[in-house]
C-alpha cells in the first residue's frame, strides 16, 4: 500500500474534508445545546445471589458456579425490563399524575390535555389502583386499553418510553443490582426509581411466597378430601363387618378350616362303622329268630324308643354338634354323663320287660348285646347324618367367608391406598408450612435513590468533536472510494496500477499556451509550472541518451495524447547539446506534425536525395524546422508526409525506407518517428520494424479501457524494443 499516495488523495481534497469536519461539528454543537437537560438518580439492590461468603474460586466446577450466577443476573435484569413490571410501574406514576393531591411531575399541553379529558379518568384510575394491587401487569378490556395507552402516551409512562430512559445492569462483579432513571425532572427520576424498586421486591416476594402458598393450600385441600374417602372406607368395612358377624376373619377362616377337617375325619370313620354294624347286627338277629325273643325285642324296642331315651339321644346329638365346633371339655364329659344315664334306662328296661314277660329261656346276654348293638347303629345313623348336616354348614360358611375375605381385601387395599395419600398430603402441607414459616427473602435496597444535585453532562464537546471526526472520516472515505474505482492516470500510482509499464518520464499539464523554446530552455523563469516541465524534459532527454538506440517510434494507445508536442520538445533540448535531430512523421492518418511547419523553400539537399534514392520521394516532404510558427527548431530536420489512408507497410512495398534509415542514421544522432494511436490502426505495429526503440506516450487525463489494454499487452511483448512510457499532462499535485 502506497501511503504516499493516499496521503495525496487526502491533500487533494483537503476543503471537502475540512468542510465535512467543521459542518457536522457546528450542527451537533447546535443540536446539543437544544436539548432538554437530564437528571439521573440510582439505587442498587443486594440480590444475594452470591450469598455472604461469594463465588468460591476452590469449589468443584467454579465456571459453571459463575454461569448460574450470571443467568440469575440476567433472570432480575429481564424481570425488571418485562412489559408486566413496566405497565405496574406506568400504572403507579400515572396514579401519582391523576391523584389531585400529589403534584403531578409533568405538565401536558395543547391536544395532550384534549387526549386526557376525552377518557373516563376516575375508571382508570380505579382499574389501574385494582391491577397494581393485585400485581397484575395484564391488558385491561378494549376500551379500557385504549384509555390507558392515551393517558400513558400523553404522560409518557407508556412501555416504550420508560424503557429507553431505564437502565438495568449489574453493578461490575459485585452482588448488587443497579437501576438508573433519566427525566428532564429530578424528583421525577428519584420517585420512578424507589417505586420500581419497591415494585420488583414486591413482585419477587409475592412470586416466592405464592408458589408455597398454593403447594399449602393444594395440600390442605387435599388431605381433607383423601381423610373424607379414608373415613368413608372405614365406616363401610365396619359396617360390612358387622352385619355379617366378622370380628377376626383370619383368626375365623384358620378356625374354620380346623373345624371341617375335624368333621370329615369323623365322617369317614362314620363311614367306615355302618357297615361293620350293620353285618354285626344282621347275625345277631339271625340268632334271635324265635317269636318268643321276637316278642321280647319287639316290647325291648318299644322301650328303647320310649320319650326318655329319645330326649337323651337328642341332647347327645346336640352336645356332639356343639362339641366338635368348639372342642370344649366341659361338653364332652356331659356328653359321657348323658351316655351312661342312657345305657342304664336301657338295661333297666330290658329287666324289667323281661321279667315281665316271665321268660326264663331267652339268653339275657344276648338280648342286652341285640339292643346295645341296635342303640349303638341308630347312633352311628345319627351321628352321620349330623355330620354330614355341620359339615355341610363348615363348607357354606368356608364360601361365605371367601367372598368376605374378597370383598375385606378389596376394602383392605383401598383403605392402605387412602391412608398412604391422607399421609402424603398431610407431609406436603406440614413442609410447605414449614418452608412458608422459614423463607427467607434474599433481595433488600441497599441504596435507594436520591434526588440529582445536578443535571447529567451532555458532552457537548465530545459530541461536536466525534461528529466532526465521523464527518472527515466519512469525506475520507468516499475521497478514497473514488480512487480506487477511479480508472484515469492522474497520477503514476494509477499508471503502475493499470498498464504495468515503466516510466521514462512525467510531464505536468501547461496551462500557456504559447512561449519561447529558446527562452523556456536558455533562462530561469517565475513560472513553477514551466520549470517543472523543463526539467521533465531534460529527465527524458538524458534517458534518450543513455539508450542503445538512435532510431525512436512514439506512439500512444489513444489520439491526441501530445506525441507531437514531445517530439518537438525532446528534438529542442537535444539540439542545445549540439545533437543533430531527424523528424519524420509516419501518422499518415492525422499528419498534425506535418501541418505545424511550413514546406522548405531551401530543400535539404541530403534528405531530398536519399528519400529519391528510396523511391519515396512521392511519400514524404521537406518542411522549415527553423522558419515561421511557434516552434522554431534549430538543428533539426523535418520529413512531413502527404497523408493518406494506407498503412506503413502498404506504403513502404517495394521502397528502401528501411534502408532510408539506416542512411538517415549516418546523417543524423537521433530520428524520431510519429506513429498513429494503437487501438485504431495498425500504423504503429508496422513501423517497430524500423526502428531501434518505441516510447508510448499517455495522458494523464484519460481511463485506462479496455483497447488500452490490449494494446499495452501488445507493447508488453516488443522484446527488448519497448524504451518506456511517458505521462504527460499530469496535475502538478501529481507529480512525484
Amino acid at each position: 500500500m502506497d501511503f504516499g499516495y493516499i496521503f495525496k488523495i487526502l491533500l487533494r481534497g483537503k476543503w471537502l474534508i475540512l468542510t465535512a469536519i467543521i459542518v457536522p461539528a457546528i450542527a451537533a454543537f447546535l443540536y446539543v445545546n437544544t436539548l432538554e437537560k437530564t437528571f439521573k438518580s440510582e439505587a442498587l439492590i443486594s440480590t444475594g445471589v452470591l450469598g455472604s461468603a461469594g463465588l468460591d474460586p476452590e469449589e468443584d466446577r467454579p465456571y459453571l458456579q459463575s454461569d448460574l450466577i450470571k443467568m440469575s443476573f440476567n433472570t432480575y435484569v429481564t424481570k425488571i425490563q418485562s412489559a408486566s413490571m413496566l405497565r405496574l410501574l406506568g400504572y403507579k406514576m400515572l396514579m401519582h399524575e391523576l391523584d389531585s393531591e400529589n403534584e403531578p411531575f409533568r405538565k401536558l399541553e395543547g391536544e395532550e390535555i384534549e387526549k386526557v379529558n376525552s377518557v373516563n379518568l376516575q375508571r382508570l384510575y380505579d382499574k389501574m389502583a385494582e391491577r397494581f394491587e393485585a400485581l397484575n401487569g395484564g391488558m385491561f378490556d378494549a376500551s379500557v386499553e385504549r384509555d390507558y395507552q392515551e393517558v400513558a402516551e400523553a404522560f409518557n409512562y407508556d412501555i416504550e418510553a420508560l424503557k429507553d430512559d431505564l437502565t438495568v445492569y449489574r453493578s461490575g462483579e459485585t452482588d448488587y443490582l443497579g437501576i438508573t432513571y433519566k427525566s428532564g425532572n429530578k424528583f421525577l427520576s428519584a420517585y420512578l426509581v424507589n417505586e420500581l424498586c419497591d415494585l420488583f421486591l414486591s413482585s419477587m416476594k409475592y412470586d416466592q411466597q405464592k408458589e408455597l402458598v398454593e403447594r399449602f393450600e393444594f395440600a390442605s385441600r387435599e388431605s381433607v378430601h383423601a381423610r373424607r374417602n379414608l373415613d368413608s372406607l372405614k365406616n363401610t368395612l365396619n359396617a360390612y363387618k358387622i352385619e355379617h358377624n366378622i370380628l377376626d376373619l383370619d383368626a375365623e377362616a384358620s378356625e374354620l378350616i380346623e373345624q371341617i377337617g375335624g368333621i370329615q375325619q369323623l365322617q369317614n370313620k362314620s363311614l367306615t362303622d355302618l357297615p361293620s354294624l350293620q353285618e354285626k347286627l344282621r347275625v345277631i338277629e339271625s340268632d334271635l329268630n324265635s317269636s318268643k325273643t321276637n316278642k321280647v325285642r319287639k316290647q325291648m324296642n318299644k322301650r328303647a324308643e320310649s320319650d326318655d331315651l329319645i330326649y337323651i339321644k337328642k341332647q347327645i346329638t346336640t352336645l356332639e354338634e356343639q362339641y366338635i365346633i368348639t372342642k370344649d371339655e366341659n361338653l364332652k364329659a356331659e356328653i359321657n354323663m348323658l351316655k351312661k344315664q342312657r345305657d342304664g334306662y336301657i338295661i333297666d328296661y330290658t329287666s324289667t320287660e323281661v321279667s315281665d314277660a316271665s321268660i326264663v329261656d331267652i339268653d339275657e346276654d344276648k338280648e342286652k348285646l341285640v339292643l346295645a348293638t341296635k342303640m349303638e347303629y341308630i347312633d352311628a345313623v345319627s351321628s352321620k347324618t349330623a355330620i354330614s348336616e355341620i359339615l355341610g354348614s363348615a363348607k357354606s360358611r368356608a364360601r361365605a367367608l371367601v367372598r368376605h375375605n374378597a370383598f375385606i381385601s378389596k376394602l383392605s387395599n383401598e383403605l392402605s391406598i387412602a391412608e398412604e395419600a391422607y399421609e402424603n398430603f398431610k407431609e406436603e402441607q406440614r413442609d410447605s408450612k414449614s418452608k412458608l414459616d422459614k423463607s427467607s427473602f434474599p433481595l433488600k435496597v441497599r441504596e435507594q435513590a436520591y434526588v440529582a444535585k445536578k443535571a447529567e453532562s451532555n458532552h457537548k464537546a465530545l459530541i461536536s468533536a466525534f461528529s466532526g471526526v465521523v464527518g472527515g472520516a466519512f469525506a475520507s472515505m468516499l475521497l478514497l472510494m473514488l480512487a480506487f474505482f477511479d480508472t484515469t492516470l492522474n497520477n503514476t500510482n494509477q499508471f503502475e496500477k493499470f498498464t504495468d509499464l515503466d516510466l521514462i518520464g512525467t510531464l505536468n499539464q501547461l496551462k500557456e499556451k504559447n512561449f519561447d523554446l529558446k527562452e523556456l530552455f536558455g533562462s530561469e523563469l517565475n513560472n513553477q509550472s514551466l520549470e517543472v516541465f523543463k526539467e521533465s524534459i531534460r529527465s527524458m532527454r538524458y534517458e534518450i541518451e543513455k539508450s542503445s538506440g538512435s532510431s525512436f517510434l512514439f506512439t500512444s494507445t489513444k489520439e491526441q495524447e501530445g506525441k507531437t508536442f514531445i517530439i518537438i520538445m525532446l528534438a529542442h533540448a537535444l539540439t542545445l547539446k549540439g545533437k543533430k535531430v531527424l523528424i519524420i512523421d509516419t501518422n499518415f492518418k492525422n499528419n498534425s506534425l506535418t501541418r505545424i511547419f511550413n514546406e522548405d523553400s531551401n530543400q535539404n539537399k541530403l534528405t531530398t536525395r536519399l528519400i529519391g534514392e528510396a523511391n519515396l520521394e512521392q511519400e514524404f516532404e521537406t518542411k522549415n524546422a527553423s522558419g515561421t510558427g511557434q516552434f522554431k527548431l534549430d538543428n533539426v530536420d523535418i520529413l512531413g508526409n502527404r497523408g493518406g489512408m494506407s498503412s506503413p507497410s502498404e506504403i513502404f512495398a517495394g521502397k528502401e525506407f528501411k534502408k532510408l534509415i539506416e542512411d538517415f542514421e549516418h546523417n543524423y544522432d537521433y530520428i524520431f518517428l510519429e506513429g498513429p494511436s494503437l487501438n485504431k490502426y495498425a500504423d504503429s505495429k508496422e513501423l517497430t520494424e524500423y526502428v531501434d526503440k518505441v516510447i508510448t506516450v499517455f495522458s494523464a487525463e484519460e481511463n485506462i479501457t479496455d483497447a488500452d489494454r490490449k494494446s499495452i499487452s501488445y507493447l508488453q511483448k516488443l522484446n527488448g524494443k519497448l524504451m518506456g512510457a511517458v505521462l504527460n499532462r499530469l496535475e502538478m499535485i501529481n507529480l512525484n
